[in-house]
């Protein structure tokens, strides 16, 4: 009978000799420790007789086998316990310490029970005793031996693996009992609850959670798995956001806690989604600005006309009011154009720390004798490229929120020095130049700062609301960004955050204006615009301070007219966006059939929908709806002294 079919459990399928060594491929070397030369040729030539093309070594003593150890691998070590050099239990400790990897059987003389009880329970495979067994038994046992050590290597090394991913997992790992006993957790759920791991282990799960999770935790009983979010409460004061996820019975009677930090995650997240609802809110004012600019354009335009050619008093100061309701409405639509990032500006290189000064005295004025200014400014201060009348704008709105705050007196600290940043949702890595204003007022609360820049939102009921709405988009346009830190009754610091630009300095120009002083003349001018009203007033007007006016209801009726006219066309006003043909393509093919003619771009979008239809332009040559008829006329003439 095949040696094999023993070894099978009766009933099983008896394996072929040839699959059976191929199952014993990795079996090879064995140790034979045995101080009897006559025991040691008895154990080899059974081993011999199994034709298993084993290599068997052979030592007498302990010392020449913790060399042969050293030296090579043995798969099984067959151990006589009573050596020349040591006995008993400490000769079985020393082998198998040295050989961790290794089967160990031990061959003994004795048939001292405890002592086969103790070494096998220490770690021995076997406790054969010689003379009770023959050549097949010893095959078998060693065989056995081998696959059991081997069986047990694999465990010990995926414990260990995951052992390692246990501890080393940036998740915080909880496993409990059925009476919610925490019985084991990792080093990053104590560092996520702020204890050491000694304290959670043994602990109800419940007696550092959060009271409502207690609730979610039978739900997750009930289901089996499931997931939920709750604020951790550490005991150094810090709270962090902690995603959990469930699952039952991973084991008999144990329960697996996944518990995750998202804290930075769902900050950056609302950071996101605030800055994208900015954006959309900025989208839709700018939209609504343009069509409210075309309709005022239109009202101011007949409003100027009926006080030109109306004798009647009367009349005259009724237009006089509706034309300044309109210069009124025009100013809440430039800050909404402003909040949308879409009004005109003329940037350049300057230094803050001097448009700071400039008009220190002017916010001194507006904050009143109850609230000190004072004001900090780093050296050597690094320029930025910014509109100087709309930065200094952007001061004055935030003097005025810091006063609204301060109604019984502070002090206003405004401060600016160049800083470095690291990459933010919002603005990539690089230099700044970081303005920051801080008062001592009443602070808000996260729910009003989640708002305070959206136009129309306010606390106080005497204002529009587009005062920090004005702020952000100012800075957004120049871009850079505000960032804004405040708690109730701590008072509130705005961040405004600039590029940092190399170069020289660019003084602004003092405010005023190069334009002839004359509305009329007797030159040609082409008129293109797709709103009728507006089109047929301006051109009313135009005609009566003496200009010849061409009219166009879009692009390619102008360019008709620029072909068939056979005189020449001084000036060529027209809007941006229109139907059939846009104002980039009438401004190019103005271009080059009539170089010698001025060009003037009008638009309810401001320099924004030039710049992004392509018309490059200098500011001069723009100008944003809604506009008086007669600063149109005084437009046009200064063009056409130019040319």
């Amino acid at each position: 009978m095949d040696l094999n079919a023993e070894m099978k459990p009766a009933g099983a399928p008896v394996l072929p000799a040839p699959l059976a060594r191929a199952r014993d491929a990795s079996l090879r070397n064995i140790l034979l420790i045995e101080d009897s030369r006559v025991d040691a040729r008895l154990v080899q030539g059974m081993l011999s007789a199994q034709g298993e093309g084993l290599q068997c070594t052979h030592v007498e003593k302990l010392g020449d086998a913790l060399e042969t150890l050293q030296a090579e691998h043995q798969d099984v070590v067959l151990l006589d316990l009573n050596l020349p050099d040591s006995s008993g239990y400490d000769t079985f400790f020393t082998i198998f310490s040295a050989a961790p990897k290794a089967a160990v059987l031990v061959l003994s003389s004795s048939e001292d029970e405890d002592l086969a009880v103790r070494t096998v329970r220490e770690g021995a495979q076997d406790y054969l005793v010689k003379g009770s067994f023959d050549g097949r038994l010893l095959m078998r046992s060693i065989r056995y031996a081998f696959e059991r050590r081997r069986a047990e290597e694999a465990v010990r090394q995926s414990d260990a693996t995951v052992r390692a991913i246990f501890e080393s997992s940036l998740d915080g790992i909880l496993i409990s009992g059925e009476n919610d006993i925490c019985e084991e957790a990792n080093s990053a759920a104590a560092t996520l609850f702020g204890m050491s791991r000694v304290r959670l282990i043994g602990r109800n799960i419940h007696s550092f959670t959060p009271p409502d999770f207690e609730e979610a935790w039978k739900t997750f009983r009930e289901f089996g798995h499931d997931h939920t979010q709750f604020w951790v409460q550490r005991g150094d004061g810090s709270r962090r956001l902690v995603e959990c996820f469930f699952s039952a019975q991973v084991l008999p009677g144990r329960n697996l806690c996944i518990l995750r930090d998202i804290t930075e995650q769902e900050s950056l997240e609302e950071q996101l989604r605030q800055s994208q609802k900015m954006e959309a809110i900025g989208r839709l004012a700018g939209g609504v600005a343009h069509d409210f600019n075309n309709i005022l354009g239109i009202i101011s335009g007949y409003a100027e006309l009926i006080q030109i050619n109306c004798k009647d008093e009367s009349v005259v100061s009724r237009t006089g009011k509706i034309l300044i309701a309109t210069e009124k409405a025009s100013s809440l639509t430039r800050q909404l154009l402003a909040f949308g990032r879409k009004q005109l500006m003329s940037p350049r290189l300057l230094d803050l720390s001097t448009v700071l000064t400039g008009i220190s005295s002017m916010m001194q004025c507006l904050l009143g004798a109850e609230i000190q200014l004072i004001v900090h400014t780093g050296d050597r201060l690094g320029h930025v490229r910014a509109d100087q009348s709309q930065l200094e704008q952007v001061l004055l709105n935030l003097a005025t929120n810091a006063r609204d705050a301060m109604p019984e007196g502070g002090v206003l600290t405004i401060r600016v020095e160049n800083c470095i940043m690291e990459t933010t949702p919002e603005l990539p890595a690089g230099e700044y130049v970081r303005l920051s204003v801080t008062d001592t007022g009443m602070g808000m609360d996260t729910e009003i700062q989640s708002r305070i820049f959206e136009p129309f939102f306010t606390t106080k009921k005497d204002h529009s609301g587009l005062g920090l709405a004005t702020v952000y988009g100012t800075v957004k346009q120049s871009g850079g960004y505000v960032t804004l830190h405040s708690a109730p009754s701590q008072g509130t610091t705005f961040n405004v955050y600039l590029p940092l630009v190399a170069g020289p300095k660019t003084e602004a120009s003092t405010p005023g204006t190069d334009a002839a002083t004359a509305v009329g003349g007797q030159e040609t001018i082409l008129l293109v615009d797709d709103e009728d009203a507006l089109r047929e007033a301006a051109a009313e007007y135009l005609e009566s301070c003496g200009y010849k006016v061409l009219i166009a209801a879009n692009g390619k009726d102008a360019i008709d007219i620029l072909e068939a006219y056979q005189g020449r066309i001084d000036a060529v006003i027209s809007d941006v966006v229109m139907p059939k043909v846009n104002g980039r393509a009438l401004m190019d093919h103005v271009r080059r059939v009539r170089p010698d003619s001025a060009m003037l771009v009008i638009s309810g979008y401001a320099d924004d929908a030039v710049v992004r239809n392509g018309i490059f332009l200098e500011t001069a040559s723009f100008m944003q709806k809604p506009f008086t008829l007669q600063a149109l006329s005084s437009k046009v003439c200064e063009l056409i002294a130019r040319k």
